[in-house]
């Protein structure tokens, strides 16, 4: 339902739709967004459950918040390309999957096809790291959001002044849905989009050096899925190279967005 979706729109130019991460909302993209609303008009949407969006009327899985995203953009009725940050970036890519709606070009930043190991797929986290953050859920959600933000701020040159920025934004819109975030979790632990091969959407990937939620041999799988793929890997950079990074991130995310 497009009424569960809230969305922050800025700018002129080119539809940019910012879809967020686990336990956040669109504000958390903040210099990002305003720089890249500078040639694009972006919507920095909370997804549903997160933020001011209300929750989706459907169970909370991959497809029901894929569908609710594709409901919003449909409304734009103009040309839209998908920016996804971790869970965002499953997101992304199960709309893709779904070929509901037509994209024009897709960014994921820190995402993976699939966020836990497998028999063949060791580039990921052991299923472990999420059963501890489910049981922190319910012995102390504020804790365990708390202890996921540093987490993905770890590793950056930048990690104390990351981890300022995204604990500032965590309840600036309210406090969330313990279910939600629940459900959310299970997205993570249990997608699996590898089964993408040779998308023509044309797609860019975003990676940090030193994330330790996302291992950069991702980008080796990527290149299977998509027949036309950009890369762009920071440096010294976590889970949130838009946080620590935003000037060169917008930069080269507007240039591949904008090119012809």
């Amino acid at each position: 339902m497009i009424e569960s979706i809230y969305s922050e729109v800025t700018g002129c130019g080119h539809n940019v739709v910012l879809l967020h991460g686990w336990g956040m909302h669109g504000g958390l993209w903040g210099k990002f967004n305003r720089l890249l609303a500078e040639d694009c008009q972006t919507h920095a949407v909370d997804l549903p459950g997160y933020g001011f969006s209300q929750k989706t009327e459907n169970e909370f899985t991959l497809d029901a918040v894929a569908e609710a995203v594709e409901e919003y953009i449909k409304k734009l009725e103009r040309p839209v390309s998908l920016i996804g940050w971790s869970l965002g970036g499953l997101i992304t890519l199960k709309i893709l999957q779904r070929e509901n709606i037509p994209l024009e070009k897709i960014v994921l930043i820190a995402t993976t096809p699939s966020f836990t190991k497998k028999q063949d797929w060791q580039h990921a986290m052991d299923q472990s790291v999420f059963n501890d953050f489910y049981t922190g859920l319910e012995l102390d959600y504020k804790k365990t959001l708390k202890r996921f933000l540093s987490l993905q701020t770890r590793g950056s040159d930048l990690a104390r002044e990351d981890l300022r920025e995204l604990n500032k934004q965590l309840n600036s819109r309210g406090e969330p849905d313990i279910n939600v975030l629940k459900k959310g979790l299970n997205i993570l632990s249990e997608s699996d989009l590898r089964n993408i091969n040779e998308n023509k959407t044309p797609a860019m990937i975003v990676l940090g050096e030193k994330d330790t939620l996302v291992p950069l041999a991702v980008k080796d799988e990527f290149k299977k899925m998509f027949n036309t793929i950009e890369q762009l890997i920071l440096e010294k950079t976590g889970h949130a190279p838009f946080i620590s990074k935003p000037e060169i991130c917008a930069e080269n995310i507007k240039n591949f967005i904008n090119e012809k």
